[in-house]
């Protein structure tokens, strides 16, 4: 088992409180030399709302897209079921594994 190196960040361009927009985590993945990984899809992540805004619902991963540099990839998140976004601060935990390969970070965004 190797060590992923992973940073996410969070931005609610579209998503907002009261929609079903995606709400974006943007995150960067690299070996434990710093080596860009490639090739990763909606199976290789998973995120958790560990904080939600009040009122707030766990998120489904509704979309995974490469990033144009190596390495990099848009993570689209929806709230479950037919929730919405509601107002506040959200920590995501954002985990990802390849083959026995994995990583963890946080993101933070807050949905105004």
């Amino acid at each position: 088992m190797a060590l992923l190196l992973t940073t996410a960040f969070s931005e609610d361009t579209i998503a907002a409180p009261g929609n079903r927009q995606p709400n974006y985590i943007v995150i960067s993945v690299t070996d434990d030399h710093g080596v860009p990984v490639t090739g990763l899809t909606a199976g290789n992540f998973q995120v958790d709302p560990l904080i939600v805004g009040p009122g707030g619902a766990l998120v489904n991963i509704v979309g995974v897209s490469p990033g144009r540099l190596a390495g990099f990839y848009l993570l689209n998140v929806l709230p479950i079921r037919a929730e919405t976004w509601k107002s506040g601060v959200y920590i995501f935990c954002v985990a990802v594994k390849r083959a026995s390969d994995q990583g963890q970070t946080l993101a933070t965004v807050l949905m105004d």
